[in-house]
């Protein structure tokens, strides 16, 4: 009889993960109580996602799938704390940032794992990368859900951010002019008034070098391997429900899809910069790459006007596969398994 793996790796270091896609996203997702605090934390990231030699782990071919989230539980029900990792494989960089697909592939850990018991309907958290508070609610159909909602919510700060940290840029690139601004919000975003579809590479490396240097010199003071994300986009249409064109660039790799933060992050700076006056339409339609978002805007009435009180959108869900992470670093310490 061949024994059960449990027998003979129950001792072996180890912790507990799901294996998530969340939108087009891959995600590792572990239980933030089995790893290390800081840069030893770091470390173990990097080495489970890449291998303790560098030639192999956990993560993918792209960024988009080298993606950690650590999760916490909360004592309070419906509730946790995340903390969202973007690994960079190349330079073996760990980065906290935002990712809106981190907080659904999250909400999955703390809803299965083990941190609360019920079928909630909804659950409230926050990525301690960036601070940002979220509200999300998985769909009702399924005991493992197959999509989450996940919920932004504004604050002062938020409405202040998505002003921009600078006015206006502008940049020459072949055959043209282009004008962009850079949006701290979670991330570095350039918004970049330039059809996505008559954009090369050269340009994205102009708008990036050019916007995260206006970025540093207003005070923003990074990582040394942080680089923004580039977000070329054209406007389709005003209507009722607004339309836009974009794509997402990030370390010169053009996402596969698009980030639902972005995607958020950009229908609420078109609201609020609108050279016609902002605007309160709720709908907007993010045409990328490979389909399309639809984001929702919330706002609510006071003496300024129109406030925005949160962005929202759907994204899919995925659970690819759940257990035990190797760790074979901490031989001789005990299991972190619970």
């Amino acid at each position: 009889m061949i024994p059960h793996f449990s027998q003979l790796l129950e001792h072996a270091p180890a912790a507990t993960f799901m294996l998530v896609r969340s939108g087009t996203s891959r995600l590792v997702v572990l239980d933030g109580r089995q790893i290390r605090s800081g840069a030893q934390g770091h470390k173990e990231v990097l080495s489970i996602m890449v291998g303790r030699d560098g030639h192999g782990g956990l993560g993918g071919a792209t960024l988009q799938d080298n993606k950690v989230v650590l999760v916490w539980p909360d004592a309070e029900l419906a509730k946790f704390r995340f903390r969202f990792l973007q690994v960079v494989p190349s330079t073996g960089a760990v980065l906290p940032m935002e990712c809106s697909n981190a907080s659904s592939a999250s909400a999955m850990l703390a809803q299965l794992g083990g941190h609360h018991h019920g079928p909630e309907s909804q659950w409230q958290a926050v990525n301690l990368s960036t601070g940002q508070n979220v509200e999300l609610r998985p769909d009702s159909d399924h005991s493992i859900a197959h999509a989450w909602a996940v919920r932004f919510v504004a604050t002062a700060q938020t409405r202040n951010a998505l002003q921009g940290l600078t006015c206006d840029q502008q940049v020459q690139v072949p055959g043209k002019a282009v004008t962009f601004r850079p949006v701290l919000l979670g991330n570095l975003f350039l918004f970049a008034k330039i059809d996505p579809e008559g954009i090369d590479i050269e340009a994205i490396e102009t708008i990036e070098r050019t916007g995260m240097q206006a970025a540093r010199d207003a005070g923003f003071n990074p990582e040394p391997d942080y680089a923004p994300k580039v977000i070329p986009y054209a406007v389709l249409s005003k209507g009722a429900r607004p339309q836009v064109r974009t794509a997402s660039y990030y370390h010169g790799e053009r996402h596969r899809s698009f980030p639902g933060s972005a995607a958020m992050a950009l229908s609420a700076f078109l609201a609020g910069t609108d050279e016609d006056g902002p605007s309160t339409r709720t709908d907007w339609q993010v045409h990328h790459p490979s389909g399309v978002i639809d984001v929702k805007l919330g706002f609510e009435d006071s003496r300024q006007g129109p406030k925005l009180q949160w962005t929202e959108f759907v994204t899919p869900v995925a659970l690819l596969g759940w257990g035990a992470v190797a760790m074979p670093w901490r031989r001789g310490e005990q299991a972190c398994v619970a």
